[in-house]
């Protein structure tokens, strides 16, 4: 029997999606895929991806979080309506946030204020952290190491080298998670595949983007991820089943989704 693959990071929500949503997740879901995470990227994108998990009970879940392109939209009573959200059953993490130097639609001190504020809220909420890192390794480390001791969480969309992968796992209950760019040329990360520890290793898409190879798709969707994994146990030398087993497993553990599924 076909291993059901956890797409940990999709934005199904998205209005790219708007015209035939339904018809994608159900191919999704009929073509292996068990669960996807779809996490905000600003306050009106948190509350529709809750919204979509309460509709596809136990097949999405949600994360509530504030994108760094999105930091300066970020206050008290954004915070706030997170936080409500986040009390719903139906949402397993906070996120995504992080920090984005690479495009810089939002102002440094402000994108590292609000990745703090997020980290309280993480904590506060007792959830993992989905979080966003683009240029910005060494800022993301270092705020980590001062205000994210304890936390857990995901590395999403991981797009570093082996010595920026280890100072990420150096943070016991965080994971790594690989998306389309682990399937194309020229890029540090099947070495990065090949050396994170495999419980601790997730898959995504980050649907509508990152198209993986050999794909020629204009948008990416949930369905995809299997070839993210089939990518990861090529480069691990294990069977599509087997990554699919340990990826579920990983994100069932750091999700909650186990819990999630008998709460919603």
């Amino acid at each position: 029997m076909q291993r059901l693959l956890v797409d940990s990071h999709a934005h199904v929500d998205a209005p790219r999606f708007q015209k035939d949503r339904d018809a994608v997740l159900r191919a999704a879901f009929a073509g292996g895929i068990g669960c996807i995470v779809d996490p905000g990227c600003d306050l009106e994108s948190s509350r529709a991806a809750l919204a979509l998990a309460q509709s596809y009970r136990g097949q999405i879940f949600a994360a509530v979080g504030v994108h760094p392109h999105e930091a300066t939209s970020y206050n008290e009573e954004v915070e706030a309506q997170l936080r409500s959200l986040a009390g719903a059953p139906e949402v397993v993490a906070i996120g995504e946030f992080g920090l984005d130097y690479f495009r810089m639609l939002s102002p440094r001190d402000v994108q590292r204020a609000v990745f703090c504020a997020h980290l309280e809220l993480a904590r506060s909420c007792n959830l993992p952290c989905i979080i966003h890192v683009r240029d910005a390794h060494e800022d993301v480390i270092e705020l980590l190491r001062a205000h994210g001791r304890g936390l857990r969480g995901v590395f999403h969309c991981f797009s570093g080298d082996v010595a920026q992968a280890e100072e990420c796992l150096s943070f016991e209950g965080f994971m790594l998670s690989f998306a389309g760019p682990l399937t194309r040329p020229g890029n540090a990360l099947p070495a990065v595949a090949s050396m994170v520890p495999l419980d601790r290793v997730l898959v995504e898409t980050d649907s509508p983007y990152l198209v993986p190879l050999p794909l020629r798709a204009r948008r990416n969707e949930p369905l995809f991820v299997k070839h993210v994994a089939q990518k990861l146990a090529e480069i691990r030398g294990l069977t599509l089943d087997e990554i699919a087993q340990i990826t579920t497993a990983n994100a069932t553990r750091l999700f909650g989704l186990g819990e999630r599924h008998e709460a919603v």
